[in-house]
């Protein structure tokens, strides 16, 4: 095999590991928003965050942990 068709195959090889690993991790994160609720329980507190928006709910009430806003109603104040 020619010097110069090794180094072809070579690259396209690393080409193609490096597409393979981009497209492990691209499906990974894709699913990311499986599962988003998380039960929290620390000593006595119980709470329910949703991890995308950031939303904790606990005893009927609601806060956005990024902002700050606080609701009773159990959603938050858009």
């Amino acid at each position: 095999m020619p010097q110069g068709l090794k180094d072809v195959v070579d690259v396209v090889f690393k080409l193609a590991m490096l597409a393979a690993v981009a497209a492990a991790a691209y499906g990974l994160l894709g699913n990311r928003g499986i599962g988003r609720y998380q039960y929290i329980a620390n000593g006595e507190l119980e709470y329910v965050m949703d991890t995308t928006t950031g939303v904790i709910y606990q005893g009927g009430y609601s806060m956005n942990h990024l902002t700050g806003q606080e609701s009773s109603g159990g959603k938050p104040k858009k």
